[in-house]
């Protein structure tokens, strides 16, 4: 039988949590599913566990990408390898709330009743560290998100997301120095209309154990070349860097 979403787990050596993420993916209720996990050519002992983990159910399909492809490429070749009409992502150290998928295909379904078809569903989250201990920081997901708020803050957390595979086949992800995922979300978004959301947190998303100074600055500068390879003016793309900070102070400290 055919799928109804796939869902694409990328891990490079991701030992520690890829079992976690796996089961939580397994544990959907109320839907038909395959799991494609994306192994980034991961250490010998990620690739061990997920060969164990990949002989206890037939819903899962291992696939290692022959060179580091990176987080956007090693989505390009889940996307490709998917049997679903809907790409859901989640990452290796990220887990999902078991009725995560059913309630948003009920969203999904909800809108179409009405005529509209979103291209693409999201969710809020949870912010755990490093260990797995819970922050006491909730990410609420809006209800509505259009490309142009989108510029206000990445409200979509790649591993709550659930995107149809057409338009995702149409617009590859970017691999070039920029944030991919977030390219991705807002090519959708302007081609295709608003995206749409759950604000109850579905997925337990992990913030890495020692996010440092210098990968700060990293993912600062590859904001800004974000926002000058989507053709923003440099005033726009300084107002969109204003919300960037405040939105990583949110996530991250407040």
């Amino acid at each position: 039988m055919r799928p109804d979403v796939s869902v694409v787990i990328l891990v490079r050596s991701g030992h520690r949590f890829i079992r976690d993420a796996v089961n939580s993916a397994l544990s959907q209720t109320g839907v038909n599913l395959e799991v494609l996990i994306i192994d980034d050519c991961s250490d010998e002992k990620t690739v061990d566990m997920i060969k164990q983990i990949t002989k206890t159910d037939d819903r899962l399909i291992y696939i290692r990408t022959p060179s580091v492809e990176g987080p956007s490429g090693a989505r390009n070749i889940g996307v490709n390898a998917a049997n679903g009409d809907w790409v859901a992502f989640l990452d290796a150290n990220d887990k999902w709330h078991n009725e995560k998928l059913l309630r948003q295909f009920d969203l999904i379904k909800r809108y179409e009743l009405s005529g509209k078809y979103p291209p693409l569903c999201y969710t809020g989250v949870y912010v755990l560290k490093g260990d797995g201990r819970y922050t006491g920081r909730i990410l609420k997901a809006p209800l509505r998100v259009t490309a142009r708020e989108l510029l206000q803050g990445n409200v979509i957390i790649a591993s709550s997301v659930m995107v149809r595979r057409n338009y995702l086949l149409e617009n590859p992800f970017e691999s070039c120095d920029v944030h991919g995922d977030y390219v991705e979300w807002f090519r959708i978004l302007n081609k295709y209309g608003p995206g749409v959301g759950i604000s109850r947190p579905l997925v337990r998303y992990r913030l890495a154990d020692k996010i440092k100074p210098r990968n700060k600055i990293k993912s600062a500068r590859m904001a800004w070349r974000t926002y000058k390879f989507l053709g923003l003016t440099t005033l726009q793309a300084l107002v969109s860097f204003a919300y960037y900070i405040k939105f990583g102070l949110q996530r991250y400290v407040l």
